[in-house]
């Protein structure tokens, strides 16, 4: 509407007039066109035609005689309420009575009006400020209800909260943001997808209302809602189908707690489960610790009793001695590589692995590793042996190399039968030096390849010694110079590992 002064409105306006006095309607009528109104108007006589023109047609205003034939106004008002009109009612009135007018007012009037100041603008303006009076109060009334509604569904979602996070698992969380959200949005179906980070694979979740059994391919009306964390990154989306009514404003903050919720619930299933990972890997170690050292702990303390009765024995035997005396050094050193073993892996954990890298001959390192395998190979008959070595100087922390190349050997050692050959070497390979591994064993199983690395695995020949912490510190330590390690493997064929460190400048 324009400027009251002007008694104008943007629009026409409908008007129910009702009046059994013609002259009384025709005088309504050209006291709105001299205010400048454009109208439609209904006329009618009495109560009935009321009724009638009530039930049929919307109106912006009602102008009403307060005398009528057999009825007053106030009847038409009552009548008006009782068919659920909320059109604004202006009464008419031949006398200037106050006490009518302000008992008119108490029983749902807008306003009232003496037919003899219709003229000069005066009915024009009441008009104008009823209807408006009216558009105010029902955008109010409207927003409450938003208000009302949008109340009841944060209060819907503080529910649909506990419920989420009342899941144990990760997936169990996904299924229920789809559900809840399904219900929470009134939609015919939802879909929640969680990208892949880290340990946590991609995940895809659906909830379809009773009518539906599977969502429709996604159309330009469905809504679209990202999944963000705290830092902006996209952990995965929300989509909504089957019309879903968003209201303005409210309706959007709503969406964007509830997607909030969800990534919270997200982010607490994968620290849940990194949490159970990391109990279950105390578990593990713990499992490792308790039978790797309880074996040759258990030698360790057999070969002593040997030795004391052997010592107090006069017919004690040297060599006897001796041989004892070389099973409890090989359990202590197998006890010390294990502890060895897992300070290494609680380091890479925990990302202080040092490393510190100075210029060395790379055919060293390989020929220092084949001395060092020597003792172990001649044990299981198996030759160890230095390929190709390209004349190279790269950057490598000795120490840390020469345990990474002893992982691989040990490791090629537990699966190469009597007779076979392990061979190192290095070469060239895209401005990187390249060191080999390659045995002669039965091959590694397709599909052990992808867990090769992971930590505290065993292959299914690894051997009761094995703490499956090897290849796992091997590629830690590699990593750690800015290398990468690889294996490949054909069965029968035997198996190659190999790893790659900077040259020297």
């Amino acid at each position: 509407m324009s400027d009251p002064q002007t008694h104008r409105v943007d629009r026409p306006l409908r008007l129910l007039l009702v009046d059994d006095d013609a002259a009384d309607r025709a005088a309504a009528r050209r006291a709105l066109q001299q205010g400048g109104l454009t109208v439609e108007a209904v006329e009618v006589a009495d109560l009935e035609g009321a009724r009638a023109a009530l039930a049929d047609g919307v109106y912006d205003c009602l102008l009403v005689d307060y005398f009528l034939p057999g009825s007053d106004g106030q009847q038409v008002i009552d009548l008006a309420a009782s068919l659920g009109v909320t059109a604004p009612a202006i009464v008419l009135t031949g006398h200037g009575d106050e006490m009518l007018a302000a008992d008119l007012l108490k029983r749902g009037a807008a306003d009232y009006l003496p037919k003899s100041q219709l003229a000069h603008g005066h009915l024009a303006r009441a008009v104008v400020q009823a209807t408006r009076a009216h558009d105010l109060r029902r955008r109010e009334r409207d927003a409450r209800d938003v208000l009302t509604r949008h109340a009841e569904r944060l209060h819907a979602l503080v529910e649909c909260s506990e419920r989420i996070h009342a899941c144990a698992t990760l997936e169990e969380m996904v299924a229920a943001i789809a559900v809840e959200a399904l219900r929470l949005f009134e939609a015919r179906a939802v879909t929640v997808e969680v990208d892949a980070r880290g340990e946590v694979e991609a995940i895809t979740r659906v909830a379809t209302s009773v009518e539906s059994e599977a969502p429709a391919p996604e159309g330009p009306d469905d809504i679209v809602q990202a999944l963000r964390d705290a830092r902006g990154q996209r952990v995965g989306r929300l989509v909504l189908q089957g019309g879903v009514l968003l209201e303005p404003l409210a309706g959007a903050a709503l969406l964007g707690k509830f997607a909030r919720t969800a990534v919270v619930a997200l982010e607490n299933g994968a620290l849940l489960r990194a949490a159970t990972a990391a109990s279950q890997s105390r578990e593990e170690v713990l499992a490792v610790v308790s039978h790797d050292l309880r074996s040759p702990l258990g030698t360790v303390a057999m070969g002593a009793a040997m030795l004391r009765r052997s010592m107090t024995s006069p017919n004690g035997r040297f060599a006897d001695d001796l041989e004892v005396i070389n099973r409890i050094t090989r359990s202590c050193k197998r006890m010390e590589r294990l502890i060895e073993d897992l300070l290494d892996a609680s380091r890479l954990d925990a990302g202080a692995a040092v490393v510190a890298p100075r210029a060395l001959p790379a055919a060293d390192l390989v020929h220092d590793a084949v001395d060092a395998a020597a003792l172990e190979a001649a044990a299981g008959k198996v030759k160890v042996v230095a390929g190709e070595v390209a004349p190279l100087r790269v950057m490598a922390d000795r120490d840390r190399v020469l345990q990474v190349l002893s992982n691989l050997v040990g490791n090629a050692l537990k699966f190469t039968p009597a007779d076979g050959t392990v061979t190192l070497g290095v070469e060239a390979a895209d401005g990187v030096a390249r060191f080999t591994v390659a045995d002669t064993g039965a091959g590694i199983p397709p599909e052990n390849m992808p867990r090769l690395f992971d930590r505290f695995w065993k292959g299914d020949r690894a051997g009761r010694h094995s703490s499956g912490l090897g290849l796992y510190i091997a590629r830690g330590f590699v990593e750690a110079h800015g290398g990468r390690i690889a294996a490949e493997s054909e069965a029968g064929r035997g198996t190659v590992f190999s790893f790659t460190l900077p040259l020297s400048p």
